[in-house]
């Protein structure tokens, strides 16, 4: 029987150590509430201020999707400056998966009092980040994708319903 080296054998995905799926976790989790306290921080003390004045009632009730929007891409670029530090594989496509996903959750959430909206966004960005990091491995970018589209629908799904 001819025997086979650890070489001639195509590993299919990227080991991750468990350490870092602990680093991802938390790290997702922290980016989770940090979309939460900039989007309050830039709709209560920046887009009100600029949108609400006078009359302009059409301009300051979207004041809180826009503060969504950029809290959601900044704290993305913070998150993949963590996954890359983190040494995750493909972290920019797992941050764009997580936050497509998870877009507009604050709109979902805003009427949970303040521990319930802390532990939601936390908690599914903390999930999102390591599922996708977990589907990221797969060698086959893209086969890769497609799981992540079919999460991405599932959880945009779910969060719809």
């Amino acid at each position: 029987m001819a025997e086979t080296s650890q070489d001639d054998k195509q590993v299919h995905v990227i080991n991750m150590s468990t350490k870092q799926i602990i680093q991802v976790v938390i790290l997702g989790a922290f980016v989770g509430i940090l979309v939460w306290a900039l989007a309050y921080i830039l709709e209560t003390y920046v887009l009100k201020a600029l949108l609400c004045q006078g009359t302009q009632t059409v301009k300051c009730s979207s004041a809180t999707t826009y503060a969504g929007i950029a809290a959601s891409i900044l704290a993305a670029g913070i998150g993949l400056f963590g996954l890359v530090k983190i040494g995750v594989f493909r972290p920019l496509l797992v941050v764009i998966a997580a936050t497509a996903s998870l877009w507009g959750l604050l709109g979902v959430v805003n009427s949970l009092p303040f521990y319930g909206i802390l532990i939601a966004v936390g908690g599914l960005t903390s999930l999102c980040y390591l599922a996708f990091s977990w589907i990221a491995r797969v060698r086959v970018f893209g086969l890769a994708v497609v799981f992540m589209v079919v999460l991405i629908v599932a959880i945009r799904l779910a969060l719809m319903s």
